[in-house]
């Protein structure tokens, strides 16, 4: 058992996804290790917060990147176009419904799996649309935790998942309104921080981070784009911002975040790509395959660091607290 408290930390970024997972099953097939049994905490938001609630109920990382692969496509289809005359056009409506979500988590998860049934502590983030609060479900690694471990797992998913623009609020079964978290904390490593630190009681210099993104590039703003009122700028306007709150979202993060635990005890796995190659929606045969390769290069390259840094022993089994 280790003496440090090991978190990993998955960021949100829609189907790339693969990138995630596809690391994932590679570090899992090189290494001969299980990766969720090697870290305390498993913190995700949106993609990354589906990838989590999978490692927790103990499937592997090479099934969580085949059900991106193959039910990637389904989860992001278009309405037809009698769907769209039937719902009404509009430019502020979701570019998809969230139908195939839906079915697919209910058929990874099954209706039975509950939150609670995770073998790891994990947080998985979310918005409540009514008020904007931040929303952090959570398995039951704390006394006051006594609500959320009865959620049904894929519940939970399709409240981190709900990404304004992409898809329409999600009313969970609590009654509320939730949209993806990835508006707060796509980069959850300050998240799982503070769970660390602020909720456990653990010590900045006994917690080491291990944070796996979705592939980013440089972002910066078409000035005239965003200052004009033309109504050709509104798709460029929302993409710009989408781009810039995310981008300066996972900078402030990580400085953050190394300020408090210091730069030897927080490990980023991400990779630069150029701007448009890889869109949160895309689901073509090339854009998936490129995903796949990119993650599993990247795993082939880190796999002997990760491998010495967080696999030399095993995380002490998760125990919920009793009720």
């Amino acid at each position: 058992m280790s003496s440090k408290f090991r978190v990993l930390s998955l960021s949100g970024g829609g189907i790339r996804g693969v990138y995630t997972a596809s690391f994932l099953a590679k570090l899992e097939e090189l290494t001969g290790k299980r990766v969720a049994d090697h870290f305390d905490l498993i913190v995700g938001t949106s993609t990354g917060g589906l990838i989590a609630l999978a490692m927790g109920m103990e499937q592997t990382a090479a099934s969580i990147r085949d059900f991106y692969l193959e039910r990637g496509s389904e989860i992001f289809t278009k309405p037809s176009f009698l769907q769209r005359v039937a719902g009404g056009f509009g430019w502020t409506k979701p570019k998809y419904n969230s139908t195939g979500l839906k079915k697919a988590l209910q058929e990874r998860f099954g209706a039975d799996t509950l939150l609670g049934h995770s073998r790891s502590r994990l947080v998985v983030n979310a918005i409540y649309a009514e008020g904007c609060g931040p929303r952090c479900f959570k398995t039951r690694h704390h006394e006051s935790y006594d609500r959320d471990h009865r959620l049904p797992a894929w519940d939970v998913g399709m409240a981190t998942a709900a990404a304004p623009t992409y898809f329409p609020a999600y009313r969970g079964s609590d009654g509320r309104h939730h949209i993806d978290g990835g508006l707060w904390a796509n980069c959850p490593v300050m998240v799982g921080l503070v769970e660390a630190i602020g909720v456990l009681g653990y010590a900045p210099s006994d917690v080491e981070v291990l944070s796996i993104g979705t592939c980013w590039h440089e972002t910066s703003v078409d000035i005239s784009a965003l200052n004009g009122g033309k109504l050709q700028h509104l798709w460029v306007k929302r993409r710009a911002i989408h781009e810039v709150i995310l981008e300066s979202q996972r900078i402030a993060i990580m400085n953050m975040a190394r300020l408090l635990v210091g730069r030897d005890r927080l490990m980023e796995i991400d990779s630069v790509v150029e701007a448009g190659r890889f869109e949160m929606d895309h689901t073509s045969e090339e854009s998936l395959r490129g995903l796949r390769a990119l993650g599993e290069d990247l795993a082939r390259t880190k796999a002997d660091e990760i491998k010495g840094r967080f696999f030399s022993t095993t995380a002490a089994p998760f125990t919920p607290v009793p009720l």
